[in-house]
């Protein structure tokens, strides 16, 4: 979830497809949580400074402690 990156994709208007931001922003007004990995920071080159101001930058064992608490988990 790098700044900007949504924006591009919503830019792109495609036919079909629902406005990204406005999913992404809905999801964090609801509760929902985006949390990266702070592996992947360092294995795709990615700094925490670049990221949205909702994204939570965790660790393995964070993430998997809160599991029992979610309703719905997808992993990229």
């Amino acid at each position: 979830m790098v700044k900007g990156e949504l924006e591009k994709i919503r830019d792109k208007k495609i036919k079909g497809m629902p406005d990204i931001v406005e999913l992404y922003d809905g999801l964090c007004v609801l509760g929902g949580k985006v949390m990266l990995c702070e592996l992947a920071l360092t294995a795709k080159d990615l700094k925490a400074e670049d990221m949205r101001e909702e994204v939570e930058i965790v660790g393995a064992t964070t993430f998997i402690s809160s599991l029992p608490d979610s309703t719905i988990s997808f992993s990229f």
